[in-house]
Formats: C-alpha cells, sequence, structure tokens
C-alpha cells in the first residue's frame, strides 16, 4: 500500500505541474505566467515539481460590518467542557454573503441549487482573468462588457469551457464603502447584463467573480438583473474576490473552498489559484 500510495502522490503532482505547463501553452509568448508575487501568494514545491499559490481571499474580519447598526460578522467566546484543560471556541455569527464570498443560485430564487448541491467539479475550474482596472480608474460603475470579453479573447484565444470568468477592476471594498458614505450614493464595478448574456449563451462558463463586493455595476443594484438572471441559470458568482494582480490571465486553476451546506445561499470562501 506504501507504494501505491506514493505513486498516487507523485501523480497527483505531476497533474498540479501539468497545470502550470498547460497554462503557459495557453498563454503563449506574452508572458502571462510570469505574475509577480505579492505578500497573498506563495511558491511551494513537490520534489522537481513547483507551484505558485495566490490567495484570492480577504481576512474575514470584523471590518466588513459597513454598518455598524446592521453588523454582517460577530464572535463571542463560548464556554465548553473542556475549559479547564485549555479549550477555547467562539460562536460566529454573520451574514453568508460576507467578505470573500459565493452566491449560490438559490440566492436570488426558491426552488434554485443551495450550496450544499454545488458538485465540487464546479468548484475546481480554470480561471480567466479579464482586467477592466483602465476603465475602472476612469468611472467607478465601469462594466465588463461583451468587448472586453472579446478583447481578451483575441490575446488568449477563446474562454475555456468550464471556467470562472473574473473581473480584475482594482475595487478596494473598503475603500468603495467609504467613498458610498462620504458621497451619499452607491457606486461599484461589475458585469453588464450582457456581458452576462454572452457568457451564459455563447460559452460554456460555470462562475463570475468580481474583486468588488457585487456581481452587478451600481446602477443595476437596486434590481440585480445579473445575479437574477446569472444565478437562476444555475451558475454561481464570488464577491470580492482579491490579488487578481497576481493572478495569470490565463491558465490558473481555480479552487473554491466552500463547505457544502444544505440550504445555504452563500458562504464565506477561500478561494485560490494554482499555476
Amino acid at each position: 500500500m506504501q507504494k501505491e500510495d506514493a505513486l498516487r502522490r507523485r501523480d497527483f503532482f505531476a497533474a498540479l505541474s501539468g497545470v502550470a505547463i498547460a497554462g503557459a501553452a495557453l498563454a503563449g509568448a506574452e508572458g502571462a505566467l510570469a505574475a509577480p508575487v505579492d505578500p497573498g501568494s506563495s511558491k511551494v514545491r513537490f520534489g522537481r515539481h513547483a507551484l505558485t499559490i495566490v490567495d484570492l481571499t480577504h481576512r474575514l474580519t470584523r471590518e466588513f460590518n459597513f454598518d455598524p447598526a446592521h453588523p454582517r460578522i460577530a464572535m463571542e467566546s463560548v464556554d465548553g467542557s473542556g475549559v479547564k484543560a485549555g479549550m477555547k471556541m467562539h460562536r460566529l455569527s454573520l451574514i453568508e454573503h460576507t467578505g470573500t464570498h459565493i452566491d449560490a443560485p438559490n440566492h436570488f430564487g426558491v426552488g434554485y441549487k443551495n450550496l450544499g448541491d454545488i458538485p465540487l467539479s464546479d468548484l475546481v475550474v480554470p480561471l480567466a482573468v479579464i482586467d477592466i482596472a483602465a476603465k475602472a480608474a476612469a468611472s467607478p460603475n465601469a462594466e465588463l462588457e461583451p468587448a472586453d470579453i472579446e478583447r481578451w479573447e483575441r490575446r488568449h484565444g477563446r474562454l475555456p469551457d468550464g471556467c470562472c470568468v473574473a473581473m480584475h477592476s482594482g475595487a478596494d471594498p473598503f475603500a468603495d464603502m467609504a467613498r458610498t458614505r462620504r458621497e451619499g450614493r452607491f457606486a461599484s464595478t461589475g458585469f453588464s447584463v450582457d456581458a452576462a448574456a454572452m457568457l451564459m449563451q455563447h460559452r460554456q462558463v460555470k462562475g463570475i467573480a468580481v474583486d468588488a463586493m457585487t456581481l452587478d455595476a451600481g446602477p443595476n443594484v437596486p434590481n440585480y438583473p445579473v445575479h437574477q438572471n446569472w444565478l437562476r441559470s444555475g451558475r454561481w458568482g464570488i464577491e470580492g474576490i482579491t490579488n487578481l494582480k497576481a493572478t495569470p490571465a490565463v491558465g490558473a486553476l481555480l479552487v473554491v473552498g466552500a463547505a457544502p451546506i444544505a440550504e445555504a445561499t452563500g458562504m464565506p470562501v477561500r478561494a485560490l489559484a494554482l499555476f
């Protein structure tokens, strides 16, 4: 059995290395895999194989209580039978859609898949990162549009089947909320209705992700058309993703660590990019 286990581990690490090799082939000579390593990234080695892991997750703290009158996350100590032995534990209370989190299809409708229904095969997928930071610098309500997808595909090839398309706008959730409080109006980057429709109807995409805190851009937030159309199609979305600047445009594998909680409409996740 030890020999069989060693062979399985060798095959596993070889497969991970293959992710980076396949990504390099997709990226071509553009150097898309030469993404800079930031504090949310680390290099790991498995024998001869090297792997970069980028943490795409905001640290979940009480800073996400943007409205103190309606806190989204709270923690309190809980006594247990092992207290005398040094045990410590907390009762955690949070709104499902806090921090870096996933939206399940039932977030916008009764009878759609809940978080516990999403298969593991839908949570480990190729990652395609589309950069709209220049547009977002000019407008806080900038949208990822079909033209941005087409521009990306002219450079990198057709979006990989079964992928997650992530919008990199350079959004900072805390700065965005501070601006909302300061200006008295909400603004946010997000996917356009037309871009979401294009991905649903003409591409094989399992999920979308944004570094903002909403899939819909600011002007659409009262009605949430992207949320409604995208999630009701059976797909998922991630909001509040981060560190996309350290991730290649194509060639990474996205791993979404979402507990299969029955009936949940979402939950904070640990999202990782491997390449």
